[in-house]
């Protein structure tokens, strides 16, 4: 399939999927995908709360609320969020404001950064449908990959893990009640 995930990081330094089979069809999964809300995702909220210094995450949909760049949407099938940072410091540096957007953010390649990016997908499953959380990183030097490396092993399994997993449950069971 032509993901575009796949046209803004085809070829990232680290990557991790985790996908679910939703009992509701590809448009309810979506609807309930954009509608899901910091407030729905506890672990997310605390996690996010500890990132940030203790600063209580913005209220509203977790996806489209702009916390996170939109790189990229095709209504019913796709949304990509993502940033260029320094993800690795305790105090993340974020990006240029030109690595925002998806052209931008794809020609990115200043050294000293990390790309990173989630994309969220759907794929229709004979009456069911299938919901991927597919995050990738791509680092613009060698020192960047070796900052990164250790921060990645780090959230990988645990808070990264755990969001796209409390993400994907909390889409699954709007979805399924609708």
């Amino acid at each position: 399939m032509d993901w575009i995930l796949d046209r803004l990081l085809p070829d990232p330094d680290f990557r991790t999927c985790h996908t679910r089979a939703v009992d509701a069809p590809p448009e309810a999964v979506w609807r309930a995908l954009l509608s899901i809300g910091v407030d729905d995702l506890p672990v997310t909220r605390v996690l996010m709360r500890i990132r940030g210094g203790g600063r209580r995450p913005d209220p509203g949909a977790f996806v489209a609320n702009g916390l996170i760049p939109e790189l990229g949407r095709e209504d019913g099938r796709e949304v990509v969020i993502g940033r260029v940072g320094q993800f690795w410091k305790p105090r993340p540096a974020l990006g240029p404001a030109e690595a925002t957007g998806a052209e931008g953010f794809a020609a990115f390649s200043e050294p000293g950064w990390a790309k990173a990016a989630m994309g969220l997908q759907i794929t229709p499953l004979d009456g069911r449908t299938l919901l991927a959380a597919d995050t990738r990183v791509t680092a613009t030097d060698r020192r960047s990959r070796r900052a990164f490396r250790p921060y990645w092993s780090f959230i990988r399994l645990g808070g990264a893990g755990m969001i796209r997993i409390e993400l994907l449950t909390a889409v699954a069971r709007l979805a399924e009640r609708a």
